[in-house]
């Protein structure tokens, strides 16, 4: 497409944005929940909680049957088009002049997804708003909404996406990376976590044994590295090859990871610090916390996630919590967590609100 078609306003774009609003987009990704697509998602997030991983675990839990992360949604789709350009044609847009982020999530989980089921999802192009940040500038915050359906016709969860778009700063935005103590940053590393991690499980976390204020026990992710973005790029999102055109219009020798594995990439097009994650796998994280506290007798039901700073490679994260309230809904027991992934300097990186249902005495 020639130059002259491109966007290159923030304005632009929101004027040509607005215009869609409303409108069903017809790419309806689906993926099926097999026993190896939920070990290749469980494998690119790091959640190795057998109820979600084991079938010969899971036939023995309340299940009875192997189901999946609740996050699994996100090996169907990212769920990010709606919010990224609306039902602007994609080559009309692209991050020289207009670089996208993923800002958070509402996700609502109204089912479990079982062994075997096909899920699909639908986006629908959401509202736009205009806000400022002191640090970027102008920020149109644009909203998708994706409904993700089983082959039974029943919607399994629901997700509000909120994308930030804004004009391309020229540079790289800056954070707190620097470590709390003043010592030599050191590397922990994240694989040997997954298998230390230690959860509730099938031990029985009652409603009436929760108290407010009560902490999660810390979930290490260790520090991020290129096998961690590779891992969640192809365990979870799968494969996927660049066209030269692809590669000429983003201005990159290396589109994995939508341009994460290329630095420059990151610096130029996207003004990261360097090589970054995808927001999405920090909210996997956030959900892992959840679900690793309120063990295999729990519910997570809602889970609305904030993304602030990119965790770029090199950061080191630890995911804390604690609980905010307690209280009865109708015929519920609800337990609701404040979680967030902090970085080596403490800096929250990306915070949620969890809804959590738990069994009475």
């Amino acid at each position: 497409m020639a130059e002259s078609n491109l966007i290159t306003t923030l304005d632009e774009f929101q004027e040509e944005y607005r215009k869609g609003i409303g409108t069903v987009l017809p790419h309806r990704p689906s993926k099926q929940a097999t026993v190896d697509n939920l070990r290749r998602y469980a494998d690119g997030v790091g959640d190795y909680n057998p109820l979600f991983r084991s079938p010969e675990y899971a036939n023995s839990s309340r299940y009875e049957d192997l189901i999946s992360a609740p996050t699994f949604l996100y090996a169907v789709t990212l769920g990010v088009v709606a919010g990224e350009t609306g039902a602007i044609n994609r080559a009309r847009v692209n991050t020289q002049y207009l670089p996208v982020n993923y800002a958070g999530a509402e996700i609502d989980f109204l089912r479990p997804i079982w062994r075997d089921d096909t899920i699909t999802a639908t986006e629908t192009v959401g509202e736009t708003i205009r806000k400022t940040s002191s640090r970027i500038g102008p920020i149109n915050f644009n909203t998708g909404l994706v409904e993700f359906t089983n082959q039974r016709k029943e919607v399994v969860a629901t997700i509000k996406t909120l994308m930030a778009r804004y004009q391309n700063t020229g540079g790289t935005l800056e954070y707190n990376r620097e470590a709390k103590e003043p010592t030599q940053r050191t590397i922990v590393p994240a694989d040997p976590l997954v298998f230390e991690r230690k959860r509730q499980g099938s031990d029985v976390l009652y409603w009436e044994d929760v108290v407010e204020g009560d902490t999660l026990d810390p979930l290490q992710k260790g520090t991020y590295s290129v096998t961690e973005l590779f891992l969640f790029t192809h365990g979870v999102l799968g494969t996927g090859r660049s066209t030269r055109a692809a590669l000429a219009a983003e201005g990159s020798t290396d589109l994995g990871g939508g341009g994460r594995f290329d630095e420059e990439h990151a610096q130029k097009r996207r003004n990261m610090p360097g090589q970054f994650d995808y927001g999405p796998q920090r909210v996997c994280w956030l959900a892992q916390a959840a679900t690793d506290w309120m063990g295999d007798h729990g519910t997570l039901r809602k889970l609305h996630a904030s993304i602030r700073h990119p965790n770029v490679v090199g950061d080191t994260n630890t995911v804390i919590g604690n609980v905010n309230k307690k209280y009865i809904e109708g015929d519920d027991h609800l337990v609701e967590l404040s979680i967030e992934n902090q970085n080596q300097s403490g800096l929250a990186t990306a915070f949620a609100t969890a809804t959590v249902t738990l069994p009475t005495n």
